[in-house]
């Protein structure tokens, strides 16, 4: 029986985001659905490492990255491409990009992603023996290696935010690290290991049982919203208005194209952005 107050919520997107969002609203007593246009985990959350690090404080405007930008556009693998047609329009946000990242704005941006990243893996574990998922996660911790004390030298403003944000942090030298990870290239002579950090080893099997506490799926493409008042009262798909009485609430993990997503209300606290 729906819990007293329970709504009836849309989720769009069945990824990782999606289907926690929907679990966790299912446990809360709402009746859910998910709006999913692929297959369930084939989009961003297949595609990655399937790290659940509580430790991820540190901000990706950092100081000095702008230093980095010329080497990155020469380097055809490297992880910045720029369209150069595309530059006036995003000019003003690579301004602001670069403002964000003084000492005093990246501390700030930390201390407040701890609390929202830290208790990811004990908030996830919840869901995880809800769906019989726990041989899919490990705590078994994060290894970062370096080739010189010179190369993790250039990271301390990293690990000095990580450590003032309470993750504790394992330093080793290269025997040390010969010692914890034997096969280990000996090309590493310096190792920091963060045991409070996770992952997933099957990331698309992960979203899949995690689906099965999430609610009903239907297979449509979100393309807008209709509003009743102050409140959001349906989501629009190619084919259909999915609308509620009382007016639906929607979690909303923004996996949409970027016009869907700019149709969604500014001041609405009923859009739950991811």
């Amino acid at each position: 029986m729906p819990a007293i107050g329970a709504k009836r919520v849309g989720v769009i997107g069945a990824g990782m985001v999606g289907v926690c969002a929907a679990s966790w609203l299912q446990r809360d007593g709402h009746s859910v659905y998910l709006i999913e246009a692929g297959e369930p985990g084939w989009g961003a959350s297949f595609g990655n490492a399937g790290c659940l690090n509580g430790s991820s404080v540190t901000p990706v405007s950092m100081p000095g990255v702008v230093r980095n930008v010329p080497r990155w556009l020469l380097d055809p693998l490297g992880p910045l491409s720029l369209r150069w047609s595309y530059l006036p329009a995003i000019a003003p946000w690579l301004v602001r990009f670069i403002r964000a990242g003084t000492p005093k704005k990246v501390r700030i941006q930390a201390r407040a992603l701890r609390p929202l990243v830290g208790p990811t893996l004990d908030a996830l574990s919840l869901l995880v023996s809800a769906a019989g998922a726990e041989d899919l996660v490990h705590r078994l911790g994060h290894l970062y290696v370096y080739r010189s004390a010179e190369s993790l030298a250039k990271d301390r403003l990293a690990w000095a935010l990580r450590r003032e944000n309470g993750v504790e942090i394992d330093e080793f030298d290269a025997d040390e690290l010969r010692q914890l990870e034997p096969v280990l290239s000996r090309e590493y002579v310096r190792g920091l290991l963060v045991r409070e950090n996770g992952h997933t080893s099957n990331p698309l099997g992960l979203v899949q049982r995690l689906l099965d506490q999430g609610g009903e799926l239907i297979r449509a493409r979100a393309h807008g919203f209709r509003l009743d008042g102050a409140r959001l009262a349906a989501i629009q798909t190619e084919s259909d208005w999915l609308t509620h009485t009382p007016p639906a609430m929607v979690a909303a993990t923004l996996n949409m194209d970027p016009a869907t997503i700019a149709k969604f209300p500014k001041d609405k606290p009923e859009i739950l952005p991811a």
